[in-house]
C-alpha cells in the first residue's frame, strides 16, 4: 500500500513539474517574441560620408524604398539613420545597410535607439 502511495505521489509531483516548466517556457518565448517587435519597431545606424542635407536627403529616400519602412530620418549632423518599421513588418538589417551603401554611404554599428524613439 505504501508502495503505491509512494508512486502516486510521485507521478503527481512529476506532472505538475513537468506542466509547470512547458507552460512557464511558452509564456517566456511570447514574451521574448513581443519585446523583439518592440525593439525593432525603430533602429538606428551610425552613417560615415553625409556632408550636407543634400546627403541626407539622399541616404532618407533610398532606406524609405524598402518594403517595410513607414520613415527613415537621416542627419548629417549626427552622422546616422533612424529607421521606423511598419509594425510586423520583416526587414533585414542588411538590406538596411545595403541601401545605406547604394546611397554611396559607409554604413557603420547599429546603435540603440534614443529615449524619445522608442
Amino acid at each position: 500500500m505504501k508502495h503505491k502511495a509512494f508512486q502516486f505521489v510521485i507521478t503527481l509531483f512529476l506532472t505538475v513539474f513537468s506542466a509547470t516548466a512547458i507552460a512557464g517556457t511558452g509564456y517566456e518565448n511570447d514574451q521574448n517574441k513581443n519585446d523583439s517587435i518592440q525593439q525593432n519597431k525603430v533602429i538606428r545606424y551610425e552613417v560615415f560620408g553625409m556632408d550636407c542635407p543634400g546627403c541626407q536627403s539622399a541616404l532618407e529616400k533610398q532606406v524609405k524604398k524598402i518594403d517595410g519602412v513607414s520613415e527613415a530620418k537621416a542627419s548629417w549632423q549626427k552622422k546616422q539613420v533612424v529607421v521606423t518599421l511598419k509594425p510586423d513588418a520583416k526587414v533585414k538589417e542588411e538590406e538596411i545597410t545595403a541601401r545605406i551603401k547604394k546611397a554611396n554611404f559607409t554604413p557603420g554599428e547599429k546603435l540603440k535607439p534614443e529615449e524619445d524613439e522608442e
